[in-house]
């Protein structure tokens, strides 16, 4: 799988959390809490984590996942984190119920 497909995808992943926490019943959950933004990024940084585990499992041939599971992987993963969290927060953006445009 080329790094473009998996920086769209990883992309993807994260708007599509967005989503479920402003469409889904878990808003009711989401919007009762008080630091939203913080909790948003430990769900990012959770599914990153999630990405890395799948990446050292015997499933990363089959999923294509190109993530190492060593120190560079790491690195890979804080980007992943970053492609994850750009994703969540610009569907946030461009989602938002009290938007002027």
């Amino acid at each position: 799988m080329s790094e473009n497909l998996v920086v769209i995808l990883l992309g993807i992943v994260g708007a599509i959390l967005s989503l479920v926490f402003r469409y889904t019943s878990a808003r009711i959950w989401f919007d009762g809490q008080k630091n939203k933004g913080l909790l948003m990024l430990a769900m990012v940084v959770v599914v990153a984590g999630i990405y890395f585990a799948l990446a050292c499992s015997s499933f990363a041939a089959q999923l294509g996942i190109p993530l190492s599971c060593s120190n560079e992987g790491a690195f890979d993963l804080f980007k992943a984190i970053l492609v994850i969290a750009t994703g969540n927060q610009l569907t946030f953006l461009y989602t938002k119920q009290d938007s002027k445009y």
